[in-house]
C-alpha cells in the first residue's frame, strides 16, 4: 500500500482525540489489518491520549505523525515538556508496567522514548503478506521445475550453477544467520532478566505469572524430550553416556570464557548465555544507576530482533536452494523423511494440551468441550497465519469475555506471554535436535540430553514471535549441540510447517495457564467460564 506520510499538529482536546483515533482506523484498514488489530490500536491510541489530556490539560498540543520506515508502516504522538510516559500505570504493585521491554518487540504495542524535549509514543505495523504456506509450496514447486534442467544441460554446466551460485548464496544465507546469532542470544537473554528482575517494570503477580511460564516451558520440553528419546533413539543410547564427575566439572568450567571476547570470536552460546545473566544480574541490582545501560540493552534487542526479521524474508529463496541441492544430489530422500518428527511432534503437543485441558476443566469445573469451544478461534487464527500478533485481538477477546479473565489481568498476561511463553515452539526445537542427532548419528547421553532441554527451552523465550523468526534457534541449538550445519538447511526447509502447529498451540496454552493463574489471583469470572 502506498501512502503519503503526514504530519499534523492538534489542540488536546476531546475531538481531536475522536479524530485521530478515527485516523488510525482507516489507516490499519487500508493496510488491511486483522479488525481485532484494528480495534486495539484505536483503543490503545485513544487512551494515550485521554491520559496526556488529564497530564497535561485540553490546551497542550501534540503532534500526530503517520510514516513509514523500510517499507514498514507506523503512527508517532509527540509532544513537548518533561518526560512523562502515558504507556506506564503508576501505582500498580500486582502487575507492574505492562509495556515493559518484554513486550515491546511486537507489532501494534507502542513503545515510548524522550529526547531532547520531545516525549514520543510510536506503534509499528506490518502489512499483509502473503501466507508464509504459499511462500513454502511456492519454493517447493520452483524448485522441482528447476530440477528438470538436469536433463537437458551437460553436467559441467550443472556443477558451474551448484558451485558458482547456489554454494555461495546458501553460505551468505547461513552467514547472515551466525552474524546475529550471537547479538540476538545475549541481547535476548539479558532483556528478558532486566524486566523480569526489574520491580519497577513487573509486580509481583507478573513475576509470578512469568516463572511460571518459564517452569511449565521446561516441563513440557522435558516430557516430551523424553517421548522423542523413545521414538528416535534408545534408551541405551541415553544411559551410555551418563555424566561423570569429571565430565560435569569440565562442563561447567567450560562455560567461563577467559576473557569478554572469546565467547563471541568462538560462538560458544553457552558461554554468552553465562555472560548475558551475570551482565543482566547485576544490572538489576544496581537499579537506578544502571539504568542507561539497561535501556541500551532494551533498545539493541528491538534493532536486532527487527534485522533478523529482515533477513528471514530470504527464508523462501533460501529453502528453494536447498531442496533444489537436494534434489540434484539424490537426498530428497532426508527431506521426505521429515514427517516423522513432525507427526511425532503434533502427537506430543495434542497429548500435553489433552493433559493441561484435563487438568483445568477439572479444577475450574468446566466442560472441556465447553473450553475448547470457546478457545477455537483463537486456535484457527493461530494455525492460518502462524502469527501469535495476528490472533491476539481474537485471544484478548476471548480470554476477558468467554473465558473470564479479568481485562487488567489479560492486558498483562497475553502480551507478555505471546513472547514469553512458547512451550510449543521449545518443544519443536527438541524434535528436531533428537530426530537430527539420530541422524547424524551423535551420541545422546544424559548430559547431551539435559544440555538440549535447556538451550531449547530458553532459546525458545527468545525467539521473536513472527513467521521465520525459528531460523536463527536452530543455528545456536545444532551448534551447541555438535548437530552438523547441513541440519540446519534440513530443518528449515520445514521450519515453516512447524511454525503453524507450534503458533497455534501456544495461544491454545497459554489460554489455559491464564485461566489457571487468574483463578488463583481471584481475577476470574466462574459465570462467564461456564456460561
Amino acid at each position: 500500500m502506498r501512502f503519503t506520510p503526514t504530519k499534523n499538529t492538534y489542540k488536546l482536546t476531546p475531538e481531536a482525540v475522536d479524530l485521530v483515533s478515527e485516523d488510525v482506523q482507516s489507516f490499519l484498514t487500508e493496510l488491511k489489518a486483522p479488525k481485532k488489530n484494528i480495534l486495539a490500536a484505536r483503543i490503545s491510541v485513544e487512551e494515550i491520549l485521554l491520559d496526556l489530556i488529564g497530564k497535561y490539560g485540553a490546551d497542550f498540543e501534540f503532534t500526530f505523525i503517520k510514516n513509514n520506515f523500510l517499507g514498514k508502516p507506523y503512527i508517532t504522538i509527540t509532544y513537548d515538556g518533561e518526560p512523562f510516559n502515558p504507556l506506564e500505570k503508576e501505582g500498580d504493585e500486582e502487575f507492574g508496567n505492562w509495556t515493559s521491554a518484554l513486550i515491546q518487540n511486537a507489532d501494534y504495542t507502542p513503545s515510548y522514548s524522550f529526547n531532547r524535549g520531545v516525549n514520543s509514543v510510536t506503534m509499528r505495523f506490518s502489512k499483509k503478506e502473503m501466507n508464509p504456506i504459499f511462500k513454502l509450496l511456492i519454493a517447493i514447486v520452483a524448485a522441482f521445475l528447476v530440477s528438470l534442467l538436469r536433463l537437458v544441460l551437460p553436467a559441467e554446466s550443472i556443477s558451474f550453477i551448484e558451485n558458482s551460485l547456489m554454494d555461495p548464496l546458501y553460505n551468505a544465507f547461513l552467514g547472515l544467520m551466525a552474524t546475529i546469532e550471537i547479538p540476538l542470544v545475549f541481547l535476548s537473554v539479558a532483556c528478558g532478566i532486566i524486566g523480569i528482575g526489574d520491580s519497577t517494570v513487573f509486580g509481583k503477580i507478573g513475576r509470578k505469572l512469568i516463572l511460571r511460564f518459564v517452569v511449565i516451558i521446561l516441563l513440557f520440553t522435558t516430557a516430551a524430550g523424553i517421548i522423542f528419546s523413545m521414538l528416535f533413539t534408545s534408551f541405551s543410547a541415553v544411559s551410555e553416556g551418563s555424566i561423570s564427575l569429571k565430565v560435569g566439572i569440565e562442563m561447567l568450567l567450560d562455560l567461563i570464557p577467559s576473557n569478554l571476547i572469546e565467547p563471541i570470536t568462538s560462538g560458544n552460546t553457552m558461554q554468552v548465555v553465562l555472560m548475558a545473566i551475570v551482565i543482566s544480574v547485576a544490572l538489576v541490582l544496581l537499579g537506578g544507576k544502571a539504568k542507561t545501560i539497561s535501556s541500551i540493552i532494551n533498545e539493541g534487542n528491538g534493532i536486532i530482533v527487527y534485522i533478523a526479521r529482515i533477513i528471514c524474508k530470504l527464508l523462501p529463496v533460501f529453502i528453494f536452494i536447498v531442496l533444489l541441492d537436494m534434489i540434484w544430489s539424490d537426498n530428497i530422500g532426508v527431506f521426505l523423511n521429515m514427517w516423522k518428527p513432525i507427526a511425532a511432534f503434533v502427537a506430543v503437543l495434542v497429548l500435553l494440551f489433552c493433559i493441561m485441558l484435563f487438568v483445568v476443566s477439572v479444577r475450574e469445573k468446566v466442560s472441556a468441550g465447553l473450553l475448547i469451544k470457546k478457545m477455537l478461534p483463537t486456535f484457527l487464527i493461530g494455525f492460518g497465519t502462524a502469527s501469535s500478533i495476528a490472533a491476539n485481538g481474537e485471544s484478548s477477546e476471548c480470554m476477558h469475555r468467554q473465558l473470564g479473565i479479568n481485562q487488567r489481568f489479560v492486558e498483562f498476561g497475553q502480551p507478555t506471554g505471546g513472547v514469553v511463553f512458547m512451550p510449543s515452539t521449545a518443544i519443536n526445537f527438541m524434535v528436531c535436535a533428537i530426530y537430527m542427532a539420530k541422524y547424524y548419528e551423535i551420541n545422546v547421553s544424559l548430559l547431551w540430553f539435559v544440555i538440549a532441554i535447556l538451550i531449547c527451552s530458553f532459546v525458545a523465550i527468545a525467539t521473536p514471535p513472527v513467521p521465520g523468526g525459528a531460523i536463527a534457534a536452530y543455528t545456536v541449538i545444532f551448534t551447541q549441540l555438535g548437530i552438523p550445519s547441513e541440519a540446519v538447511a534440513i530443518v528449515v526447509a520445514l521450519d515453516i510447517v512447524f511454525d503453524f502447529i507450534a503458533t497455534a498451540f501456544d495461544g491454545a496454552f497459554l489460554q489455559l495457564e491464564m485461566i489457571r493463574q487468574a483463578d488463583e489471583n481471584k481475577m476470574l469470572s466462574f459465570d462467564v467460564l461456564r456460561k
